[in-house]
């Protein structure tokens, strides 16, 4: 399960912006072996697209771990998501996180020991807070738990929240 209160998929009447961005991100977490790629992100239609890879090289289940992006009135996600440094809606410095809502193929629950995980994620270009045009904008990769579900784990120790270490600008 990717998300729960999905939104629209279609077109979005946010900012136009068309770019690609051929990228060759390889980032690994710290803590567990668990790799990531990415590749090709894309801005088109009022939507982005980046076509992700994570590995689980862990000996154990990956599951995903909810979590709640900024301005999402409460839905729970726990796939990729663009993320940089900005202002939110009441003028606040932090990070903003532009949340995917598909993954082409979903993500297996869970993904196995050893397992690889290849996907095109996307998700609608908000029109406020706008995309930043000199800053950088990193790709925040599917957050997981090692080992349990997210009603077993007893505490974050067990979960796994990786932002690429590169970023594009627009």
């Amino acid at each position: 399960m990717l998300l729960a209160g999905c939104g629209s998929s279609s077109p979005s009447s946010g900012p136009r912006i068309e770019r690609s961005f051929d990228v060759d991100w390889h980032d690994h977490a710290t803590v567990q072996p668990i790799r990531y790629t990415a590749r090709h992100i894309v801005f088109h239609d009022g939507r982005w697209s980046a076509d992700i890879t994570l590995h689980n090289g862990t000996g154990k289940p990956l599951y995903p771990a909810p979590w709640s992006p900024s301005d999402s009135n409460g839905f729970v996600w726990n796939g990729p998501a663009l993320v940089y440094s900005g202002k939110d809606v009441l003028g606040e410095r932090r990070l903003i996180y532009v949340a995917a809502d598909t993954a082409k193929p979903e993500m297996p629950f869970p993904l196995a020991r050893g397992a690889t995980w290849r996907a095109t994620v996307e998700g609608k270009v908000p029109s406020r807070p706008a995309l930043p045009k000199n800053d950088p904008i990193w790709l925040r990769y599917s957050v997981v738990y090692v080992g349990v579900t997210f009603a077993e784990a007893s505490s974050n120790a067990e979960r796994v929240d990786w932002i690429s270490v590169r970023g594009i600008h627009l």
